[in-house]
Protein backbone atom coordinates (compact mmCIF):
# COMPACT_ATOMS: atom_id res chain seq x y z
CA UNK A 1 0.00 0.00 0.00
CA UNK A 2 2.75 2.24 0.49
CA UNK A 3 4.49 2.30 -2.92
CA UNK A 4 0.87 2.56 -4.54
CA UNK A 5 0.85 6.29 -2.53
CA UNK A 6 4.05 7.40 -3.52
CA UNK A 7 2.37 8.74 -7.13
CA UNK A 8 -1.22 10.02 -5.72
CA UNK A 9 -2.70 12.78 -5.20
CA UNK A 10 -2.65 12.71 -0.92
CA UNK A 11 0.83 12.20 -1.66
CA UNK A 12 1.76 15.60 -3.44
CA UNK A 13 -0.01 17.22 0.05
CA UNK A 14 1.60 15.52 3.12
CA UNK A 15 4.30 14.01 1.48
CA UNK A 16 6.65 12.25 3.25
CA UNK A 17 4.28 12.12 6.66
CA UNK A 18 2.41 9.56 5.02
CA UNK A 19 5.15 6.71 5.37
CA UNK A 20 6.26 7.13 9.34
CA UNK A 21 6.23 4.32 11.18
CA UNK A 22 3.11 4.99 13.16
CA UNK A 23 0.76 5.20 10.51
CA UNK A 24 1.91 1.42 9.88
CA UNK A 25 1.66 -0.04 13.05
CA UNK A 26 -0.23 -2.98 13.97
CA UNK A 27 -0.72 -2.70 17.85
CA UNK A 28 -3.83 -2.90 20.05
CA UNK A 29 -3.58 0.92 20.21
CA UNK A 30 -2.87 2.10 16.80
CA UNK A 31 -5.41 -0.30 15.24
CA UNK A 32 -7.76 0.51 18.16
CA UNK A 33 -7.47 4.32 16.99
CA UNK A 34 -7.47 4.05 13.08
CA UNK A 35 -11.04 2.24 13.61
CA UNK A 36 -12.24 4.94 15.85
CA UNK A 37 -10.88 7.47 13.60
CA UNK A 38 -12.54 6.27 10.21
CA UNK A 39 -15.61 5.37 12.21
CA UNK A 40 -16.31 8.82 13.45
CA UNK A 41 -15.55 10.35 10.43
CA UNK A 42 -17.40 7.75 8.77
CA UNK A 43 -20.91 8.81 10.08
CA UNK A 44 -20.23 12.71 9.56
CA UNK A 45 -21.83 14.01 6.68
CA UNK A 46 -18.95 14.82 4.90
CA UNK A 47 -19.34 12.60 2.02
CA UNK A 48 -16.26 13.00 -0.64
CA UNK A 49 -14.01 14.43 1.79
CA UNK A 50 -13.88 11.41 4.22
CA UNK A 51 -10.50 10.35 3.48
CA UNK A 52 -8.72 13.78 3.48
CA UNK A 53 -10.21 13.93 7.08
CA UNK A 54 -9.11 10.18 8.09
CA UNK A 55 -5.85 11.02 6.70
CA UNK A 56 -5.15 14.03 8.17
CA UNK A 57 -6.53 12.60 11.32
CA UNK A 58 -4.30 9.49 11.45
CA UNK A 59 -1.17 11.74 10.83
CA UNK A 60 -2.79 13.95 14.20
CA UNK A 61 -3.71 11.43 16.17
CA UNK A 62 -0.93 8.79 14.97
CA UNK A 63 -3.40 5.77 14.58
CA UNK A 64 -2.98 3.32 11.85
CA UNK A 65 -3.97 4.88 8.54
CA UNK A 66 -5.02 2.10 6.26
CA UNK A 67 -7.82 1.28 8.62
CA UNK A 68 -8.92 4.60 9.33
CA UNK A 69 -9.52 4.78 5.61
CA UNK A 70 -10.95 1.31 5.27
CA UNK A 71 -13.60 2.02 8.11
CA UNK A 72 -14.63 5.66 6.53
CA UNK A 73 -16.16 3.13 3.83
CA UNK A 74 -18.98 2.65 5.87
CA UNK A 75 -20.75 5.18 4.15
CA UNK A 76 -20.64 5.21 0.36
CA UNK A 77 -22.70 6.01 -2.38
CA UNK A 78 -25.06 3.27 -1.41
CA UNK A 79 -25.44 3.71 2.40
CA UNK A 80 -25.12 7.39 2.35
CA UNK A 81 -28.75 8.04 1.85
CA UNK A 82 -29.92 5.59 4.46
CA UNK A 83 -27.36 6.17 7.16
CA UNK A 84 -27.64 10.54 7.01
CA UNK A 85 -31.51 9.80 6.85
CA UNK A 86 -31.20 7.71 10.42
CA UNK A 87 -28.57 10.50 11.48
CA UNK A 88 -31.54 13.29 10.56
CA UNK A 89 -33.85 11.27 12.45
CA UNK A 90 -32.41 10.65 15.32
CA UNK A 91 -30.88 14.76 15.11
CA UNK A 92 -35.05 15.55 15.18
CA UNK A 93 -35.62 13.74 17.71
CA UNK A 94 -33.28 14.39 19.64
CA UNK A 95 -33.69 18.36 19.23
CA UNK A 96 -37.73 18.62 18.64
CA UNK A 97 -38.95 15.74 21.06
CA UNK A 98 -36.65 17.88 23.71
CA UNK A 99 -37.70 21.39 22.20
CA UNK A 100 -34.24 22.50 22.56
CA UNK A 101 -34.40 24.04 19.15
CA UNK A 102 -37.59 24.72 18.54
CA UNK A 103 -38.08 26.72 21.56
CA UNK A 104 -35.22 28.86 20.71
CA UNK A 105 -36.20 29.65 16.69
CA UNK A 106 -40.05 30.68 18.42
CA UNK A 107 -38.31 32.71 21.09
CA UNK A 108 -36.61 34.59 18.42
CA UNK A 109 -39.47 34.24 16.37
CA UNK A 110 -37.72 33.23 13.38
CA UNK A 111 -39.16 31.20 10.79
CA UNK A 112 -39.18 30.77 6.63
CA UNK A 113 -37.46 28.56 3.85
CA UNK A 114 -33.85 30.20 5.21
CA UNK A 115 -34.42 28.84 8.69
CA UNK A 116 -36.29 25.35 8.33
CA UNK A 117 -32.78 24.82 5.99
CA UNK A 118 -30.60 25.54 8.80
CA UNK A 119 -32.44 23.16 11.51
CA UNK A 120 -32.30 20.75 8.77
CA UNK A 121 -28.64 21.09 9.20
CA UNK A 122 -28.89 21.23 12.81
CA UNK A 123 -30.46 17.24 12.72
CA UNK A 124 -28.08 15.88 11.03
CA UNK A 125 -24.81 17.28 12.40
CA UNK A 126 -26.54 16.55 16.02
CA UNK A 127 -27.43 12.61 14.78
CA UNK A 128 -24.53 12.52 13.08
CA UNK A 129 -22.38 13.51 16.34
CA UNK A 130 -24.43 10.93 17.91
CA UNK A 131 -23.44 7.89 15.96
CA UNK A 132 -20.20 8.94 14.95
CA UNK A 133 -19.03 9.10 18.55
CA UNK A 134 -21.06 5.45 19.83
CA UNK A 135 -19.66 4.03 16.78
CA UNK A 136 -15.88 5.23 17.31
CA UNK A 137 -16.39 4.06 21.28
CA UNK A 138 -18.05 0.46 20.08
CA UNK A 139 -15.44 0.35 17.12
CA UNK A 140 -12.42 0.81 20.13
CA UNK A 141 -13.71 -1.73 22.26
CA UNK A 142 -14.15 -4.51 19.66
CA UNK A 143 -10.44 -4.09 18.54
CA UNK A 144 -9.40 -4.12 22.17
CA UNK A 145 -11.42 -7.26 23.24
CA UNK A 146 -10.91 -8.99 19.68
CA UNK A 147 -7.22 -8.16 20.61
CA UNK A 148 -6.68 -8.98 24.15
CA UNK A 149 -8.96 -12.86 23.15
CA UNK A 150 -6.56 -13.20 20.07
CA UNK A 151 -3.62 -13.14 22.32
CA UNK A 152 -5.25 -15.28 24.99
CA UNK A 153 -5.61 -17.99 22.48
CA UNK A 154 -2.18 -17.03 21.35
CA UNK A 155 -0.65 -18.02 24.99
CA UNK A 156 -2.58 -20.89 25.38
CA UNK A 157 -1.26 -22.09 21.90
CA UNK A 158 2.35 -21.39 22.91
CA UNK A 159 1.79 -23.05 25.72
CA UNK A 160 0.52 -25.99 24.97
CA UNK A 161 3.17 -25.87 22.19
CA UNK A 162 5.57 -26.44 25.01
CA UNK A 163 4.21 -28.80 26.88
CA UNK A 164 3.60 -31.03 23.93
CA UNK A 165 7.90 -30.40 23.13
CA UNK A 166 8.45 -31.18 26.79
CA UNK A 167 6.14 -34.35 26.74
CA UNK A 168 8.75 -35.27 23.70
CA UNK A 169 11.94 -34.44 24.94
Amino acid sequence: MKRSLRGSHIFRIWGHKLFANFLWKMDKRSLAGGLSLGLFVAFLPTIGFQMIIAAFGAIVFKVNLPLALLACWVTNPLTAIPIYTAEWRLGRYILEDFALLKETFDLYNMEGRGVRMILHGVYIWTGSFVFSSVSAVLGNIGVRVLWNLLSMIREKTKKKSAENMKGII
